[in-house]
């Protein structure tokens, strides 16, 4: 061993063989070190480049020694004799002067009959490169750490930033339009009567402006504070969600349509996971609201819900639900624009809304660790499908 040394004590820790690796090693001859006391390797406590004589001891650290009470290689030969083996990391000084991280194990040696002791086997081993790699991993983990608390920092920045960006929104940008609002109804009494054909055109107009001016506010402040809510994590049941989801969306006005003309295929159970129930009910509510409005066009409309356990892109298991509707479909080959903010695929005349939805289940659903996508074709109909991590989701009986 080329980066090692084994020498003996003998029973009052003193050198009692020096063999040709400790003298490899260390640069000290037999007759040099036969007899010195195992306190000649005393780790050296700072690293100095002062030159051994020939004939000294090997330990030439400067100032007065400490004493054997409080020597560690002493300490080491007492836990050696107690516990049958000890370790003493530390700087060595070779006989040149050079020095090196040594990692050294002294082990008790008894006669194998009686069971006395007989003196001490040392490995001393050249750690010096294992060392600085440590040095240099703490000054990188140091280097690390700084940088997280200064990113924290800026973070915390912006999220102060975002949060007055969204009060501002809220207040500054509600105010005008409720200006709008108001004077367009005083307008209209005002003028009363008078109101020919196209000037209550232009007037509704405004009105429908205004209002989708609010919508577009209302889900920016929705999409923002997604980002800086924390997840509220438990157990919950995928059935109940999805069922109460349902409920709500057939009582959506703007979404009725009479019971014959809906025909629902629902699994009679899903699989329980773990999530926030607040957030995952957005994205049941988002999808069956999507399937209802975009089969408008259609005189019976088909919803299907399902769920499969697959492996997902990088090899996890995952829990996929999907939504499939018979409503009107889109081009697949832009079906990542649907995910965007304020991104639609459809005219705002022919189906409302403002385009924050699927962004919001986008948002929702990689926030658990999971992916959303869709399929689809022109006038074929649409599945969209979200996946959850199967990690600690247990499939209910």
């Amino acid at each position: 061993m080329r980066d090692a040394a084994i020498f003996f004590l003998d029973a009052d820790g003193r050198v009692s063989d020096w063999t040709p690796s400790a003298e490899r090693l260390l640069g000290w001859s037999a007759p040099q070190m036969l007899g010195q006391s195992v306190a000649c390797f005393t780790p050296v406590r700072q690293p100095h480049a002062s030159a051994a004589q020939p004939g000294a001891e090997p330990h030439t650290e400067p100032g007065p020694q400490a004493d054997d009470a409080a020597d560690p290689m002493t300490l080491g030969i007492e836990r050696a004799t107690l516990l049958g083996q000890s370790e003493t990391p530390g700087w060595q000084q070779r006989a040149d002067g050079s020095l090196f991280w040594a990692q050294t194990v002294l082990t008790a040696l008894h006669d194998p009959d009686a069971g006395e002791l007989q003196g001490y086997a040392c490995l001393m081993r050249d750690q010096t490169e294992t060392k600085r790699l440590l040095e240099l991993l703490e000054q990188l983990n140091s280097a690390l750490d700084a940088k997280v608390q200064e990113r924290t920092r800026q973070l915390q920045e912006i999220n102060h930033d975002l949060e007055a960006f969204s009060a501002s929104v809220s207040h500054d940008l509600r105010a005008p339009l409720r200006h709008i609002s108001s004077y367009l109804e005083l307008l209209r009494e005002d003028l009363g009567p008078q109101l020919g054909p196209e000037v209550k055109r232009h007037l509704a107009t405004i009105g429908s402006a205004a209002e989708h001016m609010g919508q577009l506010i209302d889900g920016l402040l929705a999409f923002s504070r997604l980002g800086r809510s924390a997840l509220q994590r438990r157990e919950l049941s995928m059935t109940d969600l999805l069922h109460s989801s349902r409920n709500r969306v057939l009582h959506d006005p703007a979404l009725q349509r009479p019971s014959e003309c809906l025909c629902w295929h629902l699994p009679p159970e899903l699989p329980q996971v773990q999530g926030d129930p607040r957030l995952l009910s957005q994205v049941w509510d988002n999808l069956l609201a999507n399937a209802l409005k975009y089969s408008r066009p259609r005189p019976r409309v088909e919803i299907r819900v399902g769920w499969r356990p697959q492996t997902g892109p990088e090899g996890a298991l995952e829990l996929v639900f999907w939504v499939q509707d018979n409503g009107v479909g889109f081009d697949t080959q832009r079906a990542e624009r649907l995910f965007g903010v304020f991104q639609r695929l459809h005219r705002a005349r022919d189906f409302e809304g403002v385009g924050i939805g699927l962004a919001l289940c986008r948002r929702i659903v990689e926030r658990h660790g999971g992916r959303i996508w869709a399929d689809s074709a022109p006038d074929q109909g649409s599945t969209f499908y979200f996946s959850l991590p199967e990690a600690g989701a247990a499939t209910t009986s």
